[in-house]
């Protein structure tokens, strides 16, 4: 954290609480503000727009995202990513793709054989296209009176 060079204090009369406030100089665009003296000690920039201009851009917010059923990898240059800015991608598919040498099509599924979709080791990972992987799982299902 850079110090900001404190100008100057003053009082302002009109102010119940009799605040003080402290003159700084912005390091970006040079301009003089006035803040409350407690805040203008911890004042980097004098706007939003100042900071915005010197500040690093953060990247991802995590490399790794589990869910309670899935693990997801920061990738945002995959063309198949998703999330409300897409960019992560499921690590079941990315293991899989990587073996493949080439990305899966949005009809290609991949299984997980033990059916923990945590365990994302490549020994248990089937591909198979959507309708093989419905009826795979319909067969599994028992039926009552008819119904599933």
């Amino acid at each position: 954290m850079e110090l900001i060079e404190i100008l100057g204090i003053e009082k302002k009369d009109g102010n119940k609480r009799g605040e003080r406030y402290g003159l700084f100089k912005c390091p970006v665009c040079n301009k003089t503000v006035k803040k409350i003296f407690k805040d203008g000690l911890a004042q980097q920039r004098c706007s939003h727009d100042c900071y915005a201009k010197t500040r690093m851009k953060r990247g991802a917010y995590k490399k790794k995202i589990i869910t309670k059923k899935y693990i997801y990898i920061y990738t945002p240059e995959h063309p198949h990513a998703i999330g409300t800015k897409k960019l992560y991608v499921s690590e079941h598919r990315l293991i899989m793709e990587k073996l493949l040498g080439r990305y899966l099509t949005k009809d290609e599924i991949v299984h997980h054989k033990d059916e923990n979709t945590m365990n994302n080791n490549i020994d248990n990972l089937i591909l198979m296209t959507a309708s093989e992987h419905n009826s795979f799982h319909s067969k599994k299902r028992i039926r009552k009176n008819g119904k599933f």
